[in-house]
């Protein structure tokens, strides 16, 4: 989910995706309340053992790859470009001057599916030394509209003030 806010001194755009994330965090207890007894008299048998333990790891690790927030922050005030990213268990940051910032683009890859070549897309920022700042790990198809306009509007609101090449 992407959001964008905006006023006389920054623009700022939020990432969130947890709602899937957080349903399959939600799984591991359910295994784990179905075979528990089992588990804890010893009767659980090798391969119920090994399904539990499959039951609890894979969920953990969807969860895992798919809960994220971030957020990039524009400040023409502060002449600053912030970016912040998290998960559940590692926490990233930069601050740069604004004029750091040479690129506002949508980065497209092709993915194919049975109706043929789509495309999915995310937010990145590239600075001058060509290091590229993804808004999220992963690429959607779902949000490239919005992606587009945030991107437009970043641009707008820089414009004065960063050359976008």
């Amino acid at each position: 989910m992407f959001a964008t806010e905006q006023d006389d001194s920054s623009y700022r755009v939020h990432y969130r995706s947890y709602r899937l994330g957080t349903t399959l965090a939600l799984l591991p207890p359910l295994m784990l309340y179905e075979h528990g007894p089992a588990l804890i008299d010893g009767s659980i048998d090798g391969s119920a053992l090994a399904g539990l333990i499959l039951g609890v790891l894979l969920p953990l690790l969807g969860a895992y790859l798919l809960i994220e927030f971030s957020s990039f922050r524009f400040s023409v005030s502060n002449n600053q470009f912030c970016w912040r990213w998290r998960n559940l268990v590692r926490r990233k940051s930069l601050k740069v001057p604004l004029e750091r910032v040479v690129h506002v683009r949508l980065e497209a890859i092709e993915s194919g599916d049975s109706s043929g070549q789509r495309y999915t897309y995310r937010l990145v920022v590239v600075l001058d030394d060509q290091s590229v700042i993804g808004l999220t790990r992963g690429y959607s198809s779902h949000h490239g509209k919005q992606l587009e306009t945030i991107v437009n509007q970043i641009r707008d609101y820089l414009g004065h003030v960063v050359p976008i090449r």
